[in-house]
Order: C-alpha cells, then structure tokens, then sequence
C-alpha cells in the first residue's frame, strides 16, 4: 500500500500524543484537555496542507463515480451487450443469399447405342439471389448460362448456349403459417433481450448499494474515530485530576494506576479505529475503481439524520410499480402465450405451395441466347402443393404440453413474487420505523449518560467518587454515544435498501439507456 502523509498523520499522531502526555506526567506537569486538542488541530493542520490527496466527497459524487468507473458496473453492461446480439443471429433466417455455380463436364462415355458415340463437353454459369420474408415467403431468382459442345449428328447447333432465368416463390401454410414461427421466435428473443436489460440493471444497482454503503460505513468509522478521541480526552483528564490528587495524598496509587491503565486502553482503542477507517477508506476507493490508495476520502455527509416514519401501503405501491423482477415474469408469460401459438400451430402438417416461372433461349452465340429470352415466347409456368403429414407427431404435442405447464409454473411465480414483495417492503418499512424510535431512544441515553458521568466528575472533585465508577460511566457514555452512531448508520441503510427492495435507488442516478 502506498503510504502518503496522511496515512503517516494517522500513526504519527497518537504516538506524538502517547509521547508528549508521558514526557509531562514525568515532570509532574498537568495535561488539560485544551493541550491535547491544540496539539492535534496543529499536527493535523500540517499534514493537511503538506497533503494535496485529500479529497472531500458527498453521496452523491460517489454514486456518479461509481456508475461511471466501477469495473463491475462494466463487466454488467457486457452481458448485455453479448445479448443483444443473439436479436441478429435470430433475424439472421431472413437473410439475403447469393447463390453462383460454376461447372465444366466432359462427358466422353459410351452408350448403349450402336449408331454412334456420343462426346458432350457442358460448360455451367449460374448467380442467384434466394431471400426468406417474415410472411413465410422463400423468393428465390436465378440467371443460368449453358453451353453445350456435342458431336451429335441430330443436335441443329453445335455448339450452343441456353440462357434461363426463372423465378420461383414458396409459401409455407402448415407449421410456420404466413412465417407464425419466425416471427415468433424474433419476438421472443425481442423479450428476452429486454429482460435481460432488467437483468443488468439489477447487478449495476445492488453494485451502487455496495458503494453506497461502503460510503456510509466510513462515515460510520469517523465518528466512531471521533468519539474514542473525545474519550481518550476524558480519561486523560481523569488521569490529570488523579495525578493532582495523588501528589496531594488524597488518593491511593490503585486510583492513579487505573487511571493510567484507563489512557492505555482508550489509546489502544484509537489506533483499532484508525485501522478500520483505513480500511473502509480502501473498500470504497475499490468501488470507485480508484488506484490511487493515498487519496484520503473525507466523506462530505454525516450520519446526523431526523428519521421519520415510512408507510407499508406507499411504499408497497411503488414497488409494485418498479421492480424489476415482477416485469420479468410479465415478459417471460408473453414469451410463453408467443411460444404457445406455435406450437399449437406445429401440430399441423407442413404444407408448402410453390410457383415458379422460367424462360430460356438457346443460341449459337450467348448474346443472342439472352436476347431470344424476350423474343420468344418460351415459357414454362410450374404450380404446386406438397404435404409432410406426422402420423403421431409425439414431439410437437410433447412440446406444447411442456410450455402449457411451464405457464402455469410461471403464474405460481408471478403469485409468489407479490407475495415476496409483500414481505420485504412489510418486513424493510418496520424495521425502519423500528430504528427511528430507537434513534430517538439513543439520543435520550446517550444525554443520559453524558449527564451522569458530569455529575460524576463533580463528585470526584469532592473526593466522594472513585476510578472505577468514574471510569464505568465513561464506558457508558462510549458505548451509548457508538450505539447511536452504529443505530443511525442502520437507518441510512435500511433507506438505502428498501429503494433496493423498490428498484428504484438506481432511478436518482441512472438516465442513460445502457
């Protein structure tokens, strides 16, 4: 990990304040609280303007920075991507092919006939357009060039060319009726694709919880910091007013010892903090897809929040009305009422009707064999129906029945997934207004506290307290003042996951079409 001066502050400053209380305890010198406050704006103040890689952010510019580089909002968006192209692949059956051929024959073999031998020297040249349309239509044009060299005695030209060019249609009216299927299939692939979009965009929005999240957690650890600051000044008042008392002899060295041992552990417990702020620090410059671990991230917002009551029935609506999951199952019926139309349709025969007309002329020169296409009225006209009719057809109806009853699986689910809504939007708006009243709970406690080790810390001037009770409130007002911050940080995110819950977090950063 590259270390730069805030990291270096952020070890360096308590030892300075270890070093600096100790140096004076030596001396018998008073340490007051406005010493080690003086002393730490000082150090901090230098550092921060030796520092130019520190930077303030709000919850905003995380999540922006975060749909905007986060490596995992990338590697989502491809999955789409590769999706989307499975649309060409299936509008790929209408397709436009061009068909050529190119043949010589040297046909030197003997026959059967006594009157002669036959030589016939075939030379073939033939382009061709073949296309397939969403009616069900195949239209297939070919242009055909012949020429034929025989030492026939009856052949009238020798040699001679045939030029042909015909155009046929063939129209499916059984199984793909007027192209039922084809089209089907594209519309079906049309809805997986959309789907597919909801897909990604729950990936891209649980990614920006995560940020979201891990922006909190490290708003979390700074106050957590902050507080076992504010208490390490208050044990070391405590030790400062033992000290005096102790030289006093108004006090015994248990006292003074507990007080000191009180200063190690509140000591121990800022350089644990100061760990874990690294840390968080580090987990969302990961979400931010930020090299750089010597930036210093002070997060712009703070836990202080006025919670307020959410309602179920609201809440539920919008739900209902945004969540991605439930317009996936929407989807998925539509594809299948799609795929139910064609394989009813399946069960019948395949039926092709098929229309062809040609002309040819035949010539000496291959000019004058095309030309003779539209002199002459040479024409062959081809109409005809064929039928493949499936005596059992066991696959198709084996087919059809396997998607009926994957249509009724799918509308259990449909059922169930209002049902699981129901529960997580129920489960999520209690569990919220559950910690606002908490949170008001806390703030009355935590004065509480705060109160009762004041009214202490008089009694101790009187001589009329302890160093284990005084230091047992401290451990109150501690544990308090982190319940309420921990209790405030839950708050936050359970309003970050319920818009989760709701699929509509990613609505207040999110314009773009992917």
């Amino acid at each position: 990990m590259k270390i730069n001066n805030k990291t270096i502050a952020a070890i360096i400053l308590p030892l300075i304040l270890i070093g600096t209380i100790f140096t004076l305890s030596k001396h018998n010198n008073a340490f007051s609280m406005n010493q080690i406050t003086n002393i730490l704006d000082e150090k901090k103040t230098h550092f921060e303007e030796n520092d130019n890689t520190i930077r303030s952010i709000s919850l905003d510019e995380a999540s922006k920075l975060a749909l905007k580089n986060s490596l995992d909002i990338q590697i989502a968006k491809f999955d789409l991507y590769r999706k989307r192209t499975s649309l060409s692949e299936t509008e790929s059956i209408f397709d436009t092919f061009l068909n050529t051929e190119a043949s010589y024959k040297n046909n030197g073999k003997k026959t059967s006939t006594t009157f002669l031998d036959t030589h016939t020297i075939t030379n073939l040249y033939s382009i061709g357009l073949e296309k397939k349309f969403p009616t069900g239509s195949t239209l297939e044009i070919e242009l055909e060039d012949t020429r034929v060299s025989s030492n026939l005695s009856t052949a009238a030209l020798k040699p001679y060319h045939e030029a042909t060019a015909g155009i046929s249609i063939t129209q499916s009216l059984g199984k793909n009726f007027f192209g039922l299927a084809d089209r089907g299939e594209v519309k079906i692939t049309q809805i997986d694709i959309i789907n597919s979009e909801y897909t990604s965009l729950n990936t891209i929005e649980n990614i920006l919880y995560n940020t979201q999240k891990a922006y909190w957690n490290l708003v979390l650890k700074n106050e957590t910091l902050k507080i076992k600051l504010k208490m390490l000044k208050e044990s070391q008042k405590l030790l400062n007013i033992y000290k005096e008392h102790y030289e006093r002899g108004v006090v015994e060295s248990v006292d003074l010892l507990a007080a000191q041992a009180n200063v190690g552990s509140r000591k121990n417990d800022l350089l644990l903090s100061e760990l874990e702020k690294e840390i968080a620090k580090n987990n969302l410059l990961f979400l931010l897809n930020e090299i750089d671990t010597s930036v210093d991230i002070i997060p712009h917002d703070s836990l202080t929040i006025t919670p307020h009551n959410v309602d179920t029935y609201k809440e539920l609506k919008e739900a209902l009305l945004y969540r991605r999951d439930y317009k996936i199952i929407e989807n998925q019926l539509k594809s299948l009422n799609i795929d139910i139309a064609v394989k009813k349709n399946a069960l019948w025969p395949e039926i092709d009707m098929k229309a062809s007309f040609a002309k040819n002329g035949i010539r000496s020169e291959l000019q004058n064999s095309w030309k003779n296409i539209s002199n002459e009225n040479n024409s062959e006209l081809y109409l005809g129906i064929s039928f493949k009719i499936p005596i059992e057809n066991r696959l198709s109806k084996s087919e059809l029945k396997e998607t009926e009853l994957h249509k009724e699986q799918l509308l259990i689910s449909f059922k169930r997934t209002e049902r699981l809504i129901l529960k997580e939007i129920h489960n999520k708006t209690q569990e919220i207004n559950n910690l606002k009243e908490r949170v008001s709970l806390l703030n009355a406690i935590k004065e509480l506290q705060k109160n009762k080790l004041a009214e202490e810390m008089k009694r101790l001037n009187y001589g009329r307290s302890n160093s284990d009770t005084v230091i047992r409130y401290e451990d109150d007002l501690l544990q308090a003042s982190l319940n309420l911050a921990k209790t405030l940080f839950d708050y936050r995110i359970n309003i970050i996951e319920l818009n989760v819950i709701k699929n509509t977090l990613l609505n207040k950063y999110w314009n773009d079409k992917l």
